[in-house]
């Protein structure tokens, strides 16, 4: 009895519990797809490799488990390494599998889809760890090898690459040994690091002289949320989330301090970073936006990130979130309570909590369009509570990400997707895809800025083949960060003015293109429109479980200076 490099690959992956596979199948990869098929493995399609790369990376969050992700070589793979490189910056596992060029063509110029991809992968520090298998009866052992070391230390990419001759081989079955582990359980072989004590003393009597601590919540401690929320609510530590850290701690809590951001972070003597990093969204750290004296205390399970800012190296703590935290707090003793957020802090939440509702008030004499704040505020109060606990957001555009922050509260982690560490665009419905993949009983709104979906919008294809269906909303203003007020002034549409780079024709009809790709389409041009067409959209994708775009055009006509809300540099117009 015989059996094949590609039925091997598959075999692999369904031993080591693999559900999904995201790629584009072409020559040689075809036969592992179908052999994926064949043994029970979801295989989903895409329209390009690197809207399949991003789906593939967040599943590795949404499920603690790697994303597996297969493509073509060559271009397949150069198209990839743009979610290869957002999962390496979010520390998100993913195990990618490629094919290749056979082995009669080595050394002959010009093979098909030739490219050296162990060592682009390897040595552009791509992936953890990138091999070829020699023959059949090591691929097994390999792909577990990967699969293993990718979801280990700091989460990142590993590849395995297959030579077209590996995969259509056929061997008997006798000489292939799967080393995928029957009733493979990830957690029994994920290690749970703990900080060292000496440390641990040091951070105890830094909080216990703290005047003015705070919490900053990241992503990365979403798989800890409960020992996050016992911290807070035992101890009474204010704290910030990061923008995919919401939800975390409930945004309703009382200790959070999200509106007064800029006052907080800047009051802040004692900071515990918990699965967070002193990036470009927090700043870095640095003055003016934080307190020049302030100590740093960050939780992080990479030694190396820690090593990444002297000032987190003093009191940092490798380990990992939860139990740290559960370490923190037993040494501090329940009955320490930290001092309550200061009234300067209090007044700048309400200060900007009103200034927000005025944003979001819309005047009911008024037809014209609305604004980013006022069409996110009617998505809001279109979505009954019930709706709104249960949704997973994936929000892309800068401005559309900056402005949804603050207009949803969410209750649960994962429930806010974005842009991520990376600020990675064209991740918008690949990641709505996964969003709801991973949990088929929750409504997934996917609000997009129209350059945004121009990313990824064939994937409105991939959605309605796949029966996914969750809602798109194009807020739609004409361009990147705006378009133009009065299209008709440029020369594009007879008028003698040139565009500006960031314009993109006035008022596309994405919600046409939506329903030529077999999903539900709503344009909206009247704002107060908006809440009958979401009533509806809502009852297409919950009740008719059909895949559903809103195209709504939005005010362009704003002068002020081009920003987004957490960088400092600032695009002029």
């Amino acid at each position: 009895m015989t059996t094949t490099g590609a039925k091997t690959i598959a075999e692999t992956l369904k031993k080591l519990g693999v559900k999904t596979v995201f790629g584009i199948v072409g020559i040689p990869i075809v036969e592992i797809a179908e052999s994926c098929i064949s043994n029970g493995i979801k295989f989903i399609s895409f329209r390009n490799e690197q809207q399949a790369s991003y789906a593939a990376s967040l599943y590795g969050y949404m499920t603690n488990r790697p994303g597996v992700l297969l493509v073509v070589g060559g271009p397949g793979i150069i198209n990839a390494l743009s979610g290869i490189h957002n999962s390496n910056s979010n520390k998100w596992p993913l195990l990618v599998l490629a094919g290749s060029s056979g082995i009669h063509e080595i050394n002959k110029a010009g093979g098909f889809q030739e490219l050296d991809q162990v060592s682009l992968l390897k040595n552009g520090r791509f992936a953890k760890f990138a091999a070829q298998p020699d023959s059949v009866s090591s691929v097994s052992a390999l792909i577990t090898k990967a699969y293993l070391i990718c979801n280990s230390g700091r989460p990142g990419t590993s590849y395995v690459d297959f030579r077209a001759d590996i995969i259509q081989q056929e061997v008997d079955i006798n000489d292939v040994s799967l080393r995928g582990i029957d009733e493979f359980d990830e957690s029994s072989y994920m290690l749970v690091s703990q900080p060292d004590p000496r440390k641990l003393k040091n951070v105890i009597d830094v909080l216990k002289s703290a005047k003015s601590p705070l919490l900053i919540v990241g992503k990365g401690a979403a798989n800890s949320y409960q020992e996050v929320r016992e911290f807070v609510d035992i101890h009474k530590i204010p704290f910030l989330p990061t923008p995919m850290g919401k939800g975390i701690v409930p945004d309703s809590h009382s200790l959070n301090v999200s509106s007064g951001r800029s006052l907080a972070l800047k009051n802040a003597d004692v900071i515990i970073l918990a699965g967070a990093r002193l990036n470009w969204m927090l700043h870095f750290g640095e003055p003016p936006k934080f307190n020049k004296d302030v100590q740093l205390i960050q939780i992080d399970s990479d030694a190396e990130e820690l090593a990444a800012d002297p000032r987190c190296l003093k009191y940092g703590l490798n380990g990992d979130v939860g139990t740290t935290l559960k370490s923190i707090s037993t040494l501090l003793d329940s009955k320490l309570v930290f001092p309550p957020i200061s009234s300067s802090i209090l007044a700048s939440i309400e200060k900007n909590d009103t200034k927000r509702k005025q944003s979001e008030t819309i005047s009911s004499s008024s037809s014209s369009p609305l604004t980013h704040a006022q069409c996110l505020a009617v998505i809001r109060e279109s979505m009954t509570a019930k709706y709104q606990h249960d949704a997973i957001f994936v929000s892309e555009g800068a401005r559309t990400m900056d402005s949804s922050r603050l207009t949803f509260a969410l209750s649960s982690p994962k429930q806010r997707i974005d842009a991520g560490t990376n600020g990675t665009m064209g991740i918008g419905i690949p990641y709505a895809l996964t969003a709801k993949l991973t949990n088929p009983d929750k409504l997934v709104v996917c609000i997009q800025g129209d350059s945004a979906f121009g990313f990824s919008a064939m994937e409105v294809e991939t959605l309605v083949r796949c029966r996914l269906p969750v809602l798109i909303v194009v807020l739609n203003n004409s361009g990147i960060y705006k378009g133009v007020a009065e299209p008709e002034q440029y020369v594009a549409n007879g008028g003698d003015k040139v565009m500006p780079s960031t314009a993109l024709s006035s008022k596309t009809r994405y919600d046409i293109l939506a329903i030529s790709l077999g999903a539900k389409g709503y344009f909206v041009e009247n704002g107060n429109e908006l809440s009958d067409v979401m009533e509806k959209a809502l009852v297409d994708v919950l009740d008719h479980e059909r895949v559903c775009l809103v195209n709504v055009i939005i005010d362009n006509s704003g002068t002020e200076v081009l920003s987004f809300g957490w960088m400092n540099s600032k695009p002029k117009l």
